[in-house]
């Protein structure tokens, strides 16, 4: 019988980004910035007296560089191994780099200015789990699990913890100014599908919700803003 218990879920700031470490038996990393934020990853660690060999996962949300951008530099210093979901993975290991399609007129002026094509070549990597359905965390030393959450991205992946904790990723993300308030990501592969993640995060009864880009959201915040989109 396993006596895995979930402990504690520490978000990271890494500039406009969140990374998190979930720490039980052992400690899984989720998401890791862009390239050149391992060591400030590290330092967290380090804080928290947490041993590069207690590292037992780096999971990947999904294949864009600002979450997995330090991702081999962690693999290379914990031993741990990289996971991401099929779709996305698949993308990473060619280079691809899937934008989307722009969710508001902000983001449609964003892609005219910065991003000349979709999709565009970006930072390779390979990830050791591919990960191909809802996936158990508990032989990584935590409780809690991985789930399908795609509209972001066709691959985009969500956890949620045995204390009703979820990270989203960039299913949502908070507002410049207002960082607790959601808001559609700038960009989705799928917004039907992106609203059918969100309803399926929502009927888990999720007690907090840490997005990658501000936050966190309340349960009620995301009923509000969710049923503005219906």
């Amino acid at each position: 019988m396993s006596h895995n218990i979930f402990l504690s879920m520490m978000p990271i700031q890494l500039g406009v980004v969140n990374s998190f470490l979930i720490k039980g038996d052992k400690v899984v990393i989720v998401d890791s910035g862009y390239p050149g934020n391992g060591e400030r990853i590290l330092d967290h660690l380090r804080t928290h007296h947490i041993s590069l060999s207690d590292v037992s996962l780096i999971l990947i949300t999904h294949g864009h560089v600002d979450h997995y951008g330090s991702a081999d530099e962690l693999r290379k210093l914990t031993g741990a191994p990289i996971a991401m979901y099929r779709t996305d993975a698949e993308h990473i290991r060619n280079g691809t780099h899937f934008v989307g399609i722009p969710t508001s007129m902000a983001a449609r002026i964003f892609k005219s200015l910065f991003i000349k094509a979709d999709p565009f070549q970006s930072k390779l990597l390979e990830a050791d789990i591919i990960l191909q359905k809802d996936t158990d965390l508990e032989e990584y030393g935590v409780t809690g699990r991985i789930i399908q959450t795609p509209g972001h991205t066709a691959g985009s992946v969500s956890v949620v913890l045995s204390d009703g904790t979820v990270i989203i990723g960039d299913l949502l993300m908070g507002g410049i100014l207002r960082k607790r308030t959601p808001h559609l990501p700038l960009f989705a592969s799928d917004l039907s599908q992106l609203k059918e993640s969100i309803k399926r995060v929502l009927s888990l009864s999720p007690k907090i919700i840490y997005p990658s880009h501000g936050g966190p959201f309340t349960k009620e915040a995301v009923e509000r803003f969710f049923g503005k989109l219906l």
